[in-house]
């Protein structure tokens, strides 16, 4: 499960969206389907200058399970020196088990935790490809892909120098399946493990859990779990249904070994994550600091995918947005080794681009913005779609500082370009831009429902979440809503936007594919069996036994380019029959770096830097 951030994080509002297209176009930046970009200076129309997002949502397709350590070097990399990440945006916890974000997964996959399995960039065709970590491979499967098991390398160690274990991998897993202590773990758990709907990681029993309000028969917890077994130095996962994915599972945080004499606080154990990876947490403080040092005990020689250059690093949350993009226009002193994984708006990407455009990069990614609006409180289609009409996509995008058609791309589809079996369809025929209060307001009016309450979080203290507000709270008004914006902060939405219990009728939030097919994006967010789960990980909270059963009959009964074309179908029949969403867009990043940061390059699977290939240039 990839959520990324809702939007409003990252820019600065412009009026050269022209100028700086044309200069996307002019070569400095690696982007597909270039025109000339003749759109008005003061608006967020958009060219047709956009990264390739089509390629973007195919990342990852590639596969290599032979993949060999070390890693390659980076040309030119050198060790020493300290690196700087600022970001707006504030991630909850570190906890591998909780990772659900595309910034956390980011940070803990790159630098600090190792899973079985790990994505890299392939150093001849530059793709994003799989291949093994903690395992020697990517796994061996039965003939029924029920069962998939992975043996793990010799010479792997914990931080303080204490041998990785097979049941050490298991135990990380299982915590992830306590989602009363540790919510936030990706659904697919609960989908295809065996008895993964059945049972509650290890730090209850069974006698507890019967206590508890919402117990169901055959609820189990405690260290046995029918869905892991562990024999020496190999794993292996027992699965309800075939899944011929789980490699690409085997890479979240949620599959890195946690030693469970560290566990003793398991809310606790996200301010410090016993590293495995490259670097080791020295300091995480109020969510808003992160400090990483070198993890001695990292083996370059077991790892396929992950470098150590830098002497350690410094990541900045919660930073003003004006402040994050004057330092990296200035380029001076500190900021000559920071970088940041906000998008840039479109008056420093104009400058940077004409002034430093070697320190500019932008990708495409395979991610959709969403508001996912609650169809338990908004039970009326003609009423969700009247939001889709009021919704006021361009406002909202100049007040979010997006660069329209490179890091905002309009769109009508869940699933984004390029994800193999993506069919395009516009349910309500506006382009994924067009707004029309007087539509809304008669769809309103037909469904009895004028002054319709609608509520959501945002984030009071980032100022651009203060300007989309805005300009939604207007354009609801027009239409004939009564908007009830409530406010919170950076550090508290994330949370507050995913528990199930809240006041909210929308979540504004956003998916990336975790993996380049339709089983990584309906089976994780659109899945009626965990409505339940605290973490709330089917937003719309959409309940439909014919979803459902579609969902199932695709895993059950379908594969390969049969499952590809029933998961489009299902984006289409979702989104036309049921809409519960409006879709805001698909992302793009345009990210900016100091002078000194070398070997800069995005993860196009998450629309992130590719943390381990990063190193300060010493200028020499």
């Amino acid at each position: 499960m990839s959520r990324t951030a809702g939007p409003g994080e990252g820019g600065r509002v412009g009026r050269r969206l022209g100028r700086v297209l044309a200069l996307v176009c002019s070569g400095f930046l690696l982007v597909a389907a270039c025109t000339s970009a003749d759109s008005p200076d003061d608006s967020a129309s958009t060219s047709n200058a956009t990264p390739d997002h089509r390629a973007a949502g195919r990342a990852g397709s590639a596969k290599d399970p032979h993949a060999q350590a070390p890693a390659a070097e980076i040309p030119g990399a050198t060790r020493g020196g300290q690196l700087r990440v600022l970001s707006a945006s504030v991630p909850d916890s570190l906890d591998p088990a909780q990772a659900s974000f595309v910034d956390t997964r980011s940070v803990l996959s790159g630098l600090v935790t190792r899973s079985l399995t790990q994505f890299r960039r392939d150093p001849v065709t530059g793709d994003m490809e799989l291949v093994p970590d903690l395992a020697t491979d990517l796994g061996a499967v039965n003939d029924a892909g029920t069962t998939w098991s992975f043996t793990l390398r010799a010479g792997i160690q914990f931080e303080d120098g204490t041998p990785v274990t097979a049941e050490d991998v298991a135990y990380g897993i299982k915590r992830a399946f306590a989602d009363d202590v540790l919510p936030g773990a990706p659904a697919y758990l609960r989908t295809f493990f065996l008895d993964g709907d059945l049972y509650h990681g290890p730090y209850a029993t069974t006698a507890e859990l019967r206590e508890r309000p919402g117990y169901k028969p055959g609820w189990y917890a405690g260290d046995s779990f029918r869905g892991i077994e562990v024999s020496g130095r190999t794993i292996t996962f027992r699965l309800s249904r075939p899944f011929a994915d789980m490699p690409y599972l085997a890479s979240f945080p949620q599959f890195s070994p946690v030693p469970r004499a560290a566990d003793s606080d398991p809310a606790a154990y996200g301010r410090h994550p016993v590293a495995t990876g490259p670097y080791a947490v020295e300091v995480f403080r109020d969510q808003t600091t992160l400090v990483l040092r070198r993890n001695e005990s990292w083996d370059p020689a077991t790892d396929p995918g992950r470098h150590q250059y830098a002497d350690g690093w410094t990541f900045l949350w919660g930073q003003d947005t004006d402040r994050i993009e004057g330092l990296l226009l200035d380029d001076a002193g500190d900021a000559q080794y920071a970088l940041s994984y906000d998008s840039l708006g479109v008056d420093t990407a104009t400058r940077l681009l004409e002034e430093a455009p070697s320190r500019v990069i932008t990708a495409g990614t395979p991610c959709t913005y969403l508001w996912y609006l609650d169809t338990r409180k908004i039970t009326d289609k003609r009423v969700r779609h009247a939001l889709g009409w009021a919704y006021p996509y361009e406002a909202a995008w100049q007040a979010e500082h997006e660069i329209v058609g490179t890091t905002r791309v309009p769109g009508t589809t869940l699933m984004p370009p390029g994800v193999t079996g993506q069919v395009e369809y516009d349910p309500l025929s506006n382009g994924g831009r067009r707004t029309d209060a007087a539509r809304a307001r008669k769809l309103l009016v037909k469904a009895d429902a004028v002054g319709f309450p609608v509520q959501w979080y945002y984030a009071s203290d980032v100022p651009e979440k203060v300007a989309v507000k805005d300009a939604v709270v207007a354009a609801l008004e027009r239409a004939g809503f009564d908007p009830m914006p409530i406010a919170t902060t950076a550090k508290q939405i994330r949370r507050m936007q995913f528990d199930p219990t809240g006041p909210h009728d929308v979540v504004d939030s956003g998916w990336c594919s975790d993996w380049p097919t339709g089983s990584s994006w309906f089976p994780a967010q659109w899945s009626s069996d965990h409505l339940d789960d605290p973490a709330r990980p089917n937003p719309s909270m959409l309940d439909e036994p014919e979803v459902q059963d579609e969902i199932d009959r695709i895993l059950d009964t379908l594969s390969g380019k049969a499952a590809a074309k029933a998961w489009g179908a299902l984006d289409k029949r979702i989104g036309t029959e049921f809409y519960p969403a409006v879709v805001l867009g698909h992302q793009g990043v345009v990210l900016a770096h100091g002078s000194r940061v070398g070997g800069m390059a995005v993860n196009e699977m998450q629309g992130m830097p590719l943390f381990a290939d990063l190193f300060v240039d010493q200028g020499t």
